[in-house]
């Protein structure tokens, strides 16, 4: 495996050092709820590496059946996150620990369900929505929560890239052992890979089978999540993020999918978390959110998609909200549409604080100048 022996950039140059100063500032104030301005978040999630993939023309078949490649992949698209200016992040420096995964996102549990998953030259996996009739959900048994279906093809992957990050360091740092990237997005959007937009309509017409089966699919969730849950570690709270339950009014999410978050928490003896990852449009839900699990944070609200300023006043500015720009305006631009975007977001939604802004997945596409915009715009627009 060949890696960069150094960083490209020059981590003693004035307009580095100039950068990393104005990163520690901006976070420290952050951090100590007197900001000065609105963040530019970054991290190193191991499929963040869209723009890198771009720079060498990788093709995505390869990098998601070759180990060696996908975790040099990684290593190298986290070095150059720390190279270019798009992010409140520091550059030229490595991590205390590069952080590593077997990457599959985002298809393991419904590859784990038996969804076709589809790799593609230019993008992250996919999958296909069974479309089961409802005998054939109430007759579906769990797949093996350790090697059923797709998760068989991860096993030796997963145990491949730990042996070749054993001892490894890169740029002066240890690389860490990989995630096995194994994890659900939750139930609602399960049920509707396996049962397909029918399940919406089973929700009227059939509400004790709706119920019957959203259960089973949180409970197959939670022998999912111990099974690949570190030995010796307790469960953490069952979470309320999920994918398409935007689709539903606040009268249906209460009715089908409230009791079962509560009750898969319940048989773990812990309480949901009160931060929610979102980057769709139910924001209609999010009053029930807050009344049964308690919101302290909501990330990844897409403007103008989202009406971020109106959330804020409906929740209140003591709930943290992390916001980014619709990822077509990004890639599409021109640099001025980025700005004038950015500045509408800032001046309505900023508030007195608690409120950050993030770079985004870095996907495929998008022109570096417009990165680079984007920042550039949230540090002229998010001072307080």
């Amino acid at each position: 495996m060949r890696l960069s022996e150094s960083f490209s950039i020059d981590p003693n140059a004035d307009w580095v050092q100039e950068h990393n100063a104005e990163v520690r500032e901006v976070l420290a104030a952050y951090d100590s709820d007197k900001p000065i301005r609105v963040p530019m978040t970054s991290w190193d999630g191991a499929h963040m590496h869209g723009f890198y993939a771009d720079e060498i023309g990788l093709d995505y078949r390869d990098y998601y059946s070759n180990v060696e490649l996908m975790l040099q992949t990684q290593l190298e698209a986290a070095r150059r996150r720390r190279e270019i200016p798009v992010a409140d992040l520091p550059l030229g420096q490595a991590p205390d620990t590069w952080s590593t995964a077997l990457d599959m996102h985002p298809v393991p549990a419904p590859g784990w369900l038996g969804c076709e998953v589809l790799f593609r030259e230019t993008s992250v996996p996919a999958h296909r929505c069974q479309h089961l009739s409802k005998e054939a959900c109430r007759k579906m048994q769990m797949p093996d929560p350790r090697t059923g279906n797709f998760l068989g093809k991860i096993v030796p992957m997963w145990e491949e890239m730990k042996k070749l990050c054993e001892g490894l360091t890169y740029l002066g740092a240890p690389v860490g052992q990989p995630w096995s990237g194994v994890c659900q997005h939750g139930v609602f959007g399960l049920c509707i890979d396996l049962r397909g937009e029918d399940f919406m309509a089973d929700m009227y017409e059939d509400p004790e089978f709706a119920h019957e089966f959203i259960l089973k699919v949180a409970t197959w969730c939670d022998a999912l999540e111990a099974a690949w849950r570190p030995e010796g570690d307790k469960p953490g709270g069952y979470g309320f993020g999920d994918h398409g339950i935007e689709m539903l009014s606040p009268h249906l999410y209460e009715d089908f999918v409230v009791p079962v978050i509560k009750e898969i928490n319940r048989r773990r003896g812990t309480t949901p978390p009160t931060g929610l990852h979102h980057c769709g449009t139910g924001t209609h839900l999010f009053p029930i959110m807050q009344n049964h699990f308690g919101l302290t944070a909501i990330d990844s609200l897409t403007f103008p998609l989202v009406d971020i300023a109106k959330v804020r006043a409906d929740l209140g500015e003591d709930i943290t909200i992390t916001a980014g720009i619709e990822s077509e305006i990004i890639k599409s631009g021109p640099p001025e549409r980025i700005r004038q975007t950015v500045k509408e977001l800032l001046t309505a939604a900023k508030g007195k604080g608690r409120f950050t802004m993030q770079v985004g997945d870095m996907l495929r596409g998008v022109p570096m100048d417009h990165r680079i915009a984007y920042y550039e715009a949230v540090k002229e627009f998010g001072t307080y």
